[in-house]
């Protein structure tokens, strides 16, 4: 028996993290010795919190990985690319027999990344280009960990604790001193000076000092043992503006604006708007490990080349059309339009992986030179939102 209820490479690859309805379809359908060639387009109807204003699509590369080798025809838009509900994200052509054992994966990848993408955004654009680092890998599944790390790094954030998921990125695991340290040497004193004195110097210095009394009290320990190597102090619990009010106005007196003031403890979008005029950066760990994912489904829209779907369902198959100010028109495929580009791109063809994919921080990038494009009320964080797409089926 393995030591860890996880799914190996393989288990995933053979399809085996299915739903059973799937392989009872399969079993069916080869019994039938069906041929039938169906096109399959993921898409959310609505956003997992009403202030959304776009969601952030990622995912990308374990979907190539899966269905590689299948004789199947995927597009997708890029991963990082910002999308809206009711744009066709990503669609497959093949015959359903296929890949049907699939969807179950597809569904977790894409559903599970671009959930925690999509909120890593919202508190990058809060926190208004300040320091944010993903604290929250604690909060989840182990296996989870080089999931949670990589979508919040491509989101925008400078940084991740996580020692694995910093590894699976490229990047060095950032964090300083948890109140366990303290608590164990007994003395805030004695464990900022024992940091200081033995962590490597180029690890930045920065004191928590809400451990056992007042936060002003262990400043004042922090900037008596550190002096001028002293580079910021964390509060992770309490009133934390109050907090931070106090300890801005004792580092002003001090002539110490040279020390930032970090914030942590359950922390979302919404209280660092709060925070953001105090704090020079923010950890952020539940509300981004346990995001809510991105409720998509994939669905049949064409049937042996023929416009066919559920109820409620838009047939044949789609693209999205996007101008310079991230205004979208969902258009049959084929379609174009002048001073629009097609975000729908290959992405296999016949079972073989066509698109060249970026680095992590290729990535990041893009997503932070989209932010900056952005219009204003689409980098709304408190306000329910009209979203700027139109449904043309022929474009003249």
């Amino acid at each position: 028996m393995k030591i860890f209820r996880v799914p190996t490479e393989d288990e995933i690859k053979s399809g085996l993290c299915t739903d059973a309805y799937f392989v009872r379809t399969e079993e069916v359908l080869k019994g039938l010795d069906d041929k039938t060639e169906v096109t399959m387009e993921l898409m959310t109807k609505k956003f997992p919190d009403k202030n959304y204003c776009f969601g952030v699509f990622a995912g990308v590369y374990e979907v190539a990985k899966l269905l590689e080798g299948l004789p199947v025809d995927v597009d997708s838009i890029e991963e990082g690319d910002f999308f809206y509900p009711e744009e066709p994200v990503l669609n497959i052509t093949g015959k359903y027999t296929d890949f049907v054992r699939y969807e179950t994966s597809i569904l977790g990848f894409i559903c599970s990344y671009s959930g925690i993408a999509s909120k890593s955004i919202r508190v990058r654009i809060a926190s208004k280009n300040k320091t944010v680092l993903s604290f929250g890998t604690r909060r989840q599944h182990p296996f989870l960990a080089p999931t949670i790390e990589y979508a919040t790094y491509i989101a925008g954030f400078n940084g991740v604790s996580n020692v694995v998921g910093a590894k699976y990125i490229g990047k060095e695991a950032v964090g300083t001193m948890p109140h366990a340290l303290i608590l164990v040497l007994g003395d805030n004193r004695k464990a900022f000076k024992k940091f200081d004195e033995i962590v490597d110097s180029k690890i930045p210095r920065i004191c928590l000092i809400d451990t056992s009394g007042s936060p002003i009290t262990e400043l004042e320990d922090a900037l008596t043992v550190l002096g001028e190597r002293l580079d910021g102090v964390r509060i992770d619990s309490g009133d934390l503006k109050t907090i931070g009010k106090e300890i801005r106005w004792l580092l002003n007196i001090k002539n110490r604006n040279d020390v930032e003031i970090f914030f942590s403890g359950g922390l979302d979008e919404y209280s660092i708007l709060d925070l953001n005029d105090i704090g020079d950066g923010f950890g952020v760990g539940t509300k981004i490990a346990d995001a809510d994912v991105i409720d998509f489904a994939l669905k049949i829209i064409e049937v042996n080349g023929k416009p066919k779907a559920k109820y409620g369902n838009y047939p044949g198959k789609k693209t999205i059309l996007r101008n310079d100010k991230f205004e979208d028109i969902v258009t049959l495929y084929g379609n174009s339009k002048e001073s629009y580009k097609n975000l729908l791109k290959p992405l296999i063809r016949n079972g073989k992986i066509v698109r060249e994919f970026e680095d992590v921080d290729e990535i990041r990038n893009r997503v932070l030179s989209n932010i900056d494009k952005l219009p204003d009320y689409l980098k709304s964080i408190v306000g329910e939102t009209k979203y700027p797409v139109k449904l043309i089926p022929n474009l003249i």
